[in-house]
């Protein structure tokens, strides 16, 4: 396994910075296990830096200590991943109804600029970069209300779902490349100030939740 280099000036912080990367990115998946040791010597530093990092991870809920087990990646249970979508769909709906009089040319260009992005990586069948510009469209689409805690707040949740998603975002692509892209959609209602753009916002939201229990490893489903 490859080592990955972090900065030396603040080890605990650097440590944090890289597990987390592993976390939503795929790579330490919910249920891994989080040996300090593996890790200390995976990220080149004591173990001191990683037992701090773990403990921050912990904090923020994305590290969990299962029995016998230790620190390991935490898993949602569809419940939490409920309360995350809805969280989400609060904040979004929030931020465009405060920007669809006037909405921030900047804003819908970044937004523009994902939706061909997520275009590209549905023909491809890029499952990380389809998820990462997703994240660059419902971003941009928070940012339109200018508020930068709101910005902070919706980033966390979308770094948190994501993880989630990586375990069926090839079924959410396979279903999309079949239906009319919403995220085009949702956008050319809001650069015409059309009041339908909540509308299509929200039934895009809505659409995860039933799929929610069935595909966390914690519902019905199998884990992938």
């Amino acid at each position: 396994m490859a080592a990955i280099p972090i900065e030396r000036s603040n080890l605990g912080a650097s440590a944090y910075a890289a597990i987390k990367a592993m976390i939503v990115g795929g790579e330490l998946k919910p249920g891994a296990k989080l040996g300090i040791e593996d890790l200390a010597d995976r990220l080149h530093v004591s173990n001191s830096p990683i037992r701090e990092a773990l403990r921050r991870l912990a904090d923020e809920r994305w590290v969990e200590h299962a029995p016998y087990r230790g620190a390991v990646v935490a898993r949602l249970d569809a419940r939490e991943l409920a309360e995350l979508y809805e969280i989400r769909t609060f904040i979004e709906l929030a931020a465009l109804g405060k920007a669809i009089i006037d909405p921030p040319c900047e804003q819908t260009a970044a937004m523009d600029r994902a939706r061909k992005e997520i275009e590209a990586a549905l023909k491809a069948g890029d499952a990380m970069e389809y998820l990462a510009a997703d994240a660059r469209f419902h971003q941009a689409l928070v940012g339109m209300a200018r508020n930068r805690r709101l910005n902070e707040m919706f980033a966390t949740l979308v770094e948190q779902g994501r993880c989630f998603m990586l375990g069926r975002t090839r079924e959410a692509m396979a279903e999309q490349r079949e239906q009319a892209d919403p995220h085009g959609a949702i956008l050319d209602a809001i650069r015409r100030k059309k009041p339908a753009a909540m509308t299509l916002l929200a039934e895009h939201l809505h659409l995860t939740f039933p799929e929610l229990e069935e595909a966390s490893p914690g519902g019905k489903g199998e884990e992938r």
